[in-house]
């Protein structure tokens, strides 16, 4: 077989293979939020990759890779530049209000600490974590109406003392039913 030969067949293994592995993350990212938004929403990797332009304000992430647990996510705009902030461990600067759909749930993560791997002794840790939504309010203190605990059962601000406080508001009953 010459070159052209083995390229060929190369390729023919290889693309399907591509294919499932953005077909998977494209449907990974869609089961984050509703159908209605999903449907039309840009899906990138996390590697912000465009894996699919959409025709909506929204962008959708597949699994997270890096973590445990299958944590997609669908976001608006403010939440783009809190992602980005985050992970460069800078300061978000979103002047509108964000909202985030996790209708799979999440990984485990500290209320407290953005940046804890695991719990410390008297953290408030998140496990369980099932279908909710996260809601960023460019005037922070609205967020001082709501608890810091997120085991009161209902709306909670997490991560309060951060640059990164925000609402999270659980579909499904938090903390879950032991």
């Amino acid at each position: 077989m010459n070159n052209l030969g083995y390229l060929t067949l190369a390729l023919s293994l290889f693309l399907p293979t591509l294919a499932h592995a953005d077909g998977g993350a494209i449907a990974s990212a869609e089961s984050a939020g509703p159908a209605s938004i999903s449907k039309n929403a840009t899906i990138k990797d996390w590697n912000m990759k465009v894996l699919r332009k959409g025709t909506n304000e929204w962008t959708c992430l597949p699994d997270n890779p890096g973590t445990p647990g299958n944590d997609p996510w669908c976001v608006n705009d403010p939440w783009l530049n809190f992602l980005d902030a985050l992970t460069k461990k800078k300061n978000p600067a979103y002047t509108k209000v964000g909202i985030a759909y996790m209708l799979q749930g999440d990984t485990a993560v500290s209320n407290t600490d953005p940046y804890a791997t695991q719990p410390k002794p008297g953290d408030d840790w998140v496990e369980g974590m099932k279908a909710h939504v996260m809601i960023l309010l460019p005037d922070r203190a609205h967020l001082k109406s709501f608890p810091t605990n997120s085991k009161t059962g209902g709306p909670w601000v997490m991560w309060p003392d951060t640059p990164y406080a925000h609402l999270m508001l659980p579909i499904d009953s938090y903390p879950p039913a032991k």
